[in-house]
């Protein structure tokens, strides 16, 4: 369909109400040389199609006005098709355009000599009227689409809200509701005949946390209709003036369930991703193993990068508390004056900058979780007694606010520093200390923990070598010297940049010497590491995953000897060595 015959109705009204007033008849074509609408009662000149090479045709091809006299005189009717049977007496036509395009012509003619004398004898107001009435269509068809996109984008609109899998409600500036999709409707058995105001669909107390927020802010959690929501409302602005506002209501417990859904999955961390097989290593997880079973709290000594954190999150994966929520916060890299309200949250308005809703702390969040405290050593000594009385009396009160919370988080903390001299020398609480130390567990830095060094650098090999689609499966066995040899002052983590920088830069099948030695310089003393060393490593190293796949006991370990091809007793010695 023309754009044109989009409007017809409008149109046809338009030139009825004209022909009745001027007594001159109206045509308007679209670009395809089809009638839309005419004042002409005559079949001939009223059929469907305006005759090709008439003036109609001539004014869409050249989108110029034409004003003809005596169209059967005139050269421009010479070749039209209807000049045989042409009944004009007089012509006007005039392109209408929309958006700089022709999409049709607006026709001005006269049957008979009344009318003739009249267009002749006004024929410039005729034509300025007529170019205007060209305009106006164009006006008409431009306010048709608009509105015909605006139903399009309301009707976009309604089908997204209602895709949404939280309830939407829209208010105007008088709290009336006006629109609502589908999941409220169900959820609290709307009536989209008669709602109610907002008012009286919210308990009081969360309307009016709404209206001292001037509708910009969260509320809740309220329960409706059996249904834990948090609403979240927003002003429309039109103009910098709030003509109403959109409030979305969240169902509560499917978020606290995101939540943990989404921890779940960034802490799927378990103690077979520590990857090591040195006794100090395994003294370490043991402990950890042990004591997931309980809710002691649990303090982790280790220098910075010795996987501090994937202990305590393996501890968190490994006890009853699974399923809750594990946080983590570093207490050495939150400024002093902000870490009271990280960890215990606060009320609206509690200091400059803070949240007009007030926010949540980390105690609350992990109420029944974990609640992992790094670089605890750092933590300021005010604070200390907050988090002490916090730990004892399992409650905490928002900065700003007077009411306690209760909270039972486990505790697991970790630092770097000797906590036990910071207490002698009154730098860190002596009854914190206690209440935090209960299972005190010390990981190994990577220097003291031998072949582990290569069995770490071969997991980040192949972990690097897949995300950067590199075909690199080993280490030259220079280069595992070189990495046996080098000290690690930032321990696994340094080595996880090293690997990865390695594995970015190799350009052979195999890591050398020299993708390692540009990362680590001249820190490294090759020469000083046997081959030897590096053959026993490697041997325990095959043993100990051979009793891994067949199990630890005897029948097991004499499985993995003879698939080994060595004696048990080889087997032994080898392990011991």
């Amino acid at each position: 369909m023309s754009r044109l015959k989009s409007i017809s109705s409008e149109l046809l009204h338009i030139i009825d109400a004209l022909q009745a007033v001027t007594n001159v008849d109206i045509t308007i074509v679209d670009e395809h040389l089809d009638r839309v609408v005419t004042t002409v009662k005559s079949n001939i000149e009223s059929s469907r199609k305006a005759p090709v090479n008439s003036a109609f045709h001539k004014c869409i091809l050249t989108g110029e006005q034409y004003f003809i006299e005596n169209p059967k005189e005139n050269q421009m009717c010479l070749n039209c098709t209807n000049s045989a049977d042409c009944k004009e007496l007089i012509e006007f036509c005039i392109p209408i355009k929309y958006n700089d395009e022709i999409i049709g012509v607006l026709g001005m003619c006269a049957y008979d000599e009344v009318a003739r004398h009249n267009l002749l004898l006004n024929k410039e107001s005729y034509m300025n009227f007529e170019s205007r009435l060209s305009d106006l269509i164009s006006t008409i068809l431009s306010e048709k689409n608009t509105v015909k996109m605006l139903e399009y984008r309301s009707s976009e609109l309604l089908t997204l809200i209602n895709s949404l899998n939280d309830g939407i409600i829209v208010i105007n500036d008088n709290k009336d509701i006006i629109t609502t999709n589908k999941y409220i409707n169900e959820k609290l058995n709307l009536n989209i005949n008669n709602m109610p105001r907002i008012r009286e669909l919210l308990t009081e107390k969360v309307y009016n946390k709404l209206l001292s927020v001037g509708f910009n802010g969260e509320a809740g959690p309220v329960k409706l209709n059996g249904i834990e929501f948090v609403i979240n409302a927003n002003p429309i602005v039109v103009k910098g003036s709030n003509e109403g506002f959109v409030l979305l209501f969240s169902d509560f417990n499917k978020m606290k369930e995101s939540v943990l859904e989404s921890n779940r999955k960034k802490d799927l961390i378990t103690f077979d991703d520590i990857v090591g097989e040195s006794e100090p290593l395994l003294q370490a997880r043991r402990e950890a193993i042990q004591v997931a079973e309980n809710d002691a709290s649990v303090l982790i000594y280790g220098e910075t990068g010795t996987g501090k954190e994937v202990f305590a999150r393996a501890i968190h994966n490994a006890s009853s508390r699974k399923n809750n929520v594990f946080m983590a916060l570093n207490c050495g890299a939150i400024p002093e004056n902000l870490i009271e309200s990280e960890l215990f949250g606060y009320e609206k308005g509690s200091f400059t900058g803070a949240k007009t809703t007030g926010k949540i702390g980390k105690f609350e969040i992990c109420k029944d979780g974990t609640l992992f405290l790094d670089e605890i050593g750092d933590l300021p000594f005010l604070m200390q007694v907050k988090l002490n009385r916090a730990l004892e009396e399992k409650e905490i009160i928002r900065v700003g606010g007077s009411i306690p919370i209760k909270v039972n988080p486990r505790i697991i903390s970790a630092t770097h520093k000797n906590l036990s001299l910071l207490v002698d020398n009154n730098l860190f609480r002596d009854d914190l200390y206690y209440r935090l130390n209960v299972v005190p567990i010390h990981l190994p830095p990577l220097r003291e923990r031998g072949y582990d060094v290569i069995i770490l650098s071969r997991y980040f090999l192949h972990h690097f070598s897949k995300i950067y689609n590199k075909d690199i499966k080993e280490f030259t066995a220079e280069a595992e010297i070189l990495l046996l040899n080098y000290k690690f002052p930032g321990n696994i983590r340094e080595l996880r940049n090293l690997i990865e920088y390695a594995v970015i830069f190799e350009e052979n099948s195999m890591i050398g010497t020299e993708s390692i030695k540009k990362k680590i310089g001249a820190d490294s003393k090759e020469e000083n590491f046997k081959l030897a060393d590096l053959t026993k490593g490697y041997e325990k190293s095959v043993i100990l995953n051979k009793i891994k796949m067949y199990g630890n006991d005897l029948e097991a370990k004499k499985k993995a000897a003879k698939q080994l091809g060595i004696s048990i007793a080889t087997l032994y010695r080898k392990l011991e060595e």
